[in-house]
């Protein structure tokens, strides 16, 4: 066999590549033993860890807030539209000449309207869902045209205020919308009991047509019927 012969560079080589294997080694032994007796000398503890209690009671006070009762007198309803009561609450008498704004209106609207002018009235009813409201003074409310004359049925007429009062409220207790209109003339007063509040002749004429005048003469000893007419200004 032949012989492997090295160079001397080779050979330095070779062996310094062995020197530094062997240092490693040693090296890594040396490291080994020091951890061993490090981990010799390390005290583990165990701590046990508690765990956390929460103290939450079983019942919790809670502080009652004090209510005020509202008193009974004090909670108002809603007024709903009554015609006999508005009839009998109407104004009793007027004067020629009395400026007025006259509307035909349905129930509720009549209510609010009457309510909200806080002027005096007259009421008519036209038909079952219609009314007629005669306001005593200039009223005009958003989008609503008032007209500006009032019709009714003239009954009797008569040189006594108190006979005019009596048949007046004679007629309202029959449930017709009578009032006293007073008016002169040459110098002398009148006072004309009048039915009905309305804002044209034909509807006053209508309503002359409709009403019982046999009852009415008879009970308030009349010799005739009355006229429809204008009644003011």
């Amino acid at each position: 066999m032949d012989k492997v012969s090295l160079s001397t560079t080779q050979a330095r080589i070779l062996f310094w590549v062995v020197v530094i294997l062997a240092c490693t080694v040693i090296g890594l032994f040396s490291y080994n033993i020091y951890l061993k007796w490090k981990l010799k000398n390390v005290e583990v503890k165990i701590v046990e860890i508690k765990p956390v209690v929460l103290n939450i009671p079983e019942k919790v006070e809670v502080e009652e807030e004090e209510v005020t009762e509202v008193p009974t007198s004090l909670i108002f309803e809603e007024e709903r539209f009554d015609y006999e009561e508005l009839m009998m609450k109407a104004t009793d008498t007027i004067e020629k000449g009395q400026e007025v704004s006259v509307f035909v209106l349905n129930p509720d609207d009549s209510l609010r309207l009457i309510r909200a002018s806080k002027l005096p009235y007259l009421i008519t009813r036209v038909s079952t869902d219609t009314y007629s409201v005669a306001l005593m003074g200039n009223f005009q409310p958003p989008s609503l045209v008032p007209q500006k004359t009032v019709y009714g049925v003239y009954v009797i007429t008569s040189l006594s205020k108190t006979h005019a009062d009596e048949i007046a409220f004679d007629l309202r207790l029959l449930k017709l919308p009578s009032y006293v209109l007073i008016f002169e003339r040459e110098g002398t007063t009148y006072y004309s009991v009048v039915v009905g509040a309305l804002p044209t002749y034909n509807m006053a004429k209508d309503y002359f047509d409709r009403m019982d005048w046999k009852l009415i003469m008879e009970k308030l000893d009349l010799r005739s019927p009355g006229f429809a007419g204008r009644v003011t200004p």
